[in-house]
């Protein structure tokens, strides 16, 4: 029987070999003498045989299970192939993409996790922000204060671009780099400019707060530019990251950075500005050489989304309520959801709601110190917050149903709301730490507490 033999060139070896029927692309390149990496022996187990058809894609058929399952596990691009699946049906010229020992290492980390990737072109969003004048607020401030604010600032803006649908690509000192659009999101545009006006308004409600804790004006610059990256991880061993390369990038940074001569706290290029100009309102825009480029663009300082854009995109769902003996309830969640010795932070329109679920009953407070005003748990969960290393990351329930504040350690029932230790102060009536907020000895004000009860195996809340 003669058998058609299928031409392939093997790049960078220069090699020619043939392809019989039926024979993997693998089997044929060893067969032929061509190096090409197999770890798990041709078992689709790995991507160390993987290759980039240069051309002749159109001659491969489509991936089997076991290749899906891969590519779709490192997100390989259409035109990446796994040599030990891919059975050729047409002539094909391919790039080898694991060619030594170190690439044999680095692809095994990537496919130590399900969250790295091995390098795709998206259409991206680029977030970067700096804090304004941070060389001169760091030397006002002591080093723990400048972690401290920092950390905070973090902890907000983090959770602001994550509901945003952006990924949180590095903290570089007092700046951030989030991307929006890694999974192809349609409205990655218009997302992370909501995440930018949500992050400007959020440092406004941060101000007072640092103000009054350390007499500083603290303020931030953010630059968005929208193009082209690869979205790959990078790195070694155990300090890996997914992040974006390309001019993108170096623009968005560079767009940031032209806030401090424009006067202005956010500015978005021309290329993000043509993909959401009709849901935004801009204030103004400036024309200029961003550094490292030839030609005057563009920068568009957006004031807010158009107010249709922002129902649409911002609307909160609406927490079923009712009235029930002069007070109304509010539909928390299905009681299954939360377990014993857990909690659980509600957000409403003027205050967070802390739920904390005791071995035979629930309690329900606001999530204020009503001394300090800061909050008793951060909205993030545990473990998000402990990476964040904050100072008195958690306040703590006693046994007997008591909530010690994590800020002077004061100590209210949960049930009642009542004091029962007050807060661990200095003579002059401050808080150790937070003497700028003034003498507090005279102002014992209990917690804000809640009534819970269970109905239609549901949590039920009474606000008012």
């Amino acid at each position: 029987m003669f058998w058609t033999m299928i031409k392939v060139t093997a790049l960078p070896d220069q090699m020619n070999f043939e392809v019989a029927a039926g024979e993997t692309l693998l089997e044929a390149a060893l067969r032929s003498g061509v190096p090409f990496a197999h770890a798990c022996g041709g078992r689709a187990k790995c991507s160390t045989c993987r290759v980039w058809v240069l051309d002749g894609v159109e001659g491969c058929p489509n991936r089997n299970r076991d290749e899906s399952l891969m590519a779709e596990r490192l997100r390989l691009a259409d035109e990446v192939r796994l040599a030990c699946q891919l059975k050729p049906e047409g002539e094909l010229r391919v790039r080898r993409l694991v060619l030594d020992e170190t690439d044999l290492i680095i692809t095994s980390q990537l496919l130590s996790s399900a969250e790295t990737r091995s390098g795709e072109s998206k259409q991206v969003a680029v977030f970067f922000s700096d804090v304004a004048d941070f060389t001169k607020l760091s030397e006002q401030l002591s080093p723990y204060d400048v972690m401290y604010l920092l950390n905070r600032y973090f902890a907000q803006v983090g959770d602001i671009i994550e509901r945003n649908g952006g990924f949180i690509d590095n903290f570089i000192g007092d700046g951030l780099m989030a991307i929006f659009g890694i999974d192809d999101q349609r409205d990655a545009p218009l997302r992370a400019v909501n995440a930018a006006i949500q992050t400007v308004a959020t440092v406004d409600r941060l101000k007072p707060f640092f103000a009054s804790m350390y007499g500083i004006d603290f303020d931030i610059r953010i630059g968005l530019h929208y193009g082209e990256a690869v979205i790959g991880t990078l790195g070694f061993g155990g300090n890996q990251r997914l992040t974006a390369v390309g001019n993108v990038v170096n623009l968005a940074s560079r767009i940031e950075a032209a806030n401090k001569d424009a006067g202005t706290r956010l500015l978005i290029s021309e290329a993000l500005h043509g993909q959401i100009a009709d849901k935004v309102e801009v204030g103004d825009f400036v024309r200029v050489r961003l550094r490292g480029t030839c030609e005057r663009t563009s920068l568009f300082e957006v004031i807010r989304l158009k107010p249709e854009c922002d129902a649409e995109l911002n609307a909160r769902q609406p927490r079923e309520a009712i009235r029930h003996a002069g007070r109304r309830w509010v539909r928390a969640f299905p009681e299954d959801e939360l377990q014993p010795h857990e909690r659980r932070i509600l957000d409403f329109e003027d205050y967070d709601v802390v739920v904390v679920r005791g071995t035979d009953s629930y309690c329900a407070f606001n999530n204020a110190c009503p001394h300090l005003h800061l909050p008793f748990y951060e909205r993030r969960k545990p473990a998000e917050v402990k990476t964040l290393n904050l100072p008195h990351t958690e306040s703590t329930i006693t046994s007997d149903h008591g909530l010690v504040c994590r800020w002077h350690q004061s100590c209210f029932d949960l049930f009642s709301g009542e004091i029962r230790n007050w807060a661990q102060l200095q003579q002059d009536g401050t808080a150790p730490g937070y003497e700028h907020t003034g003498d507090i000895s005279k102002n014992p004000t209990r917690l804000t507490v809640y009534p819970c009860r269970i109905q239609d195996g549901c949590l039920w809340i009474g606000l008012d």
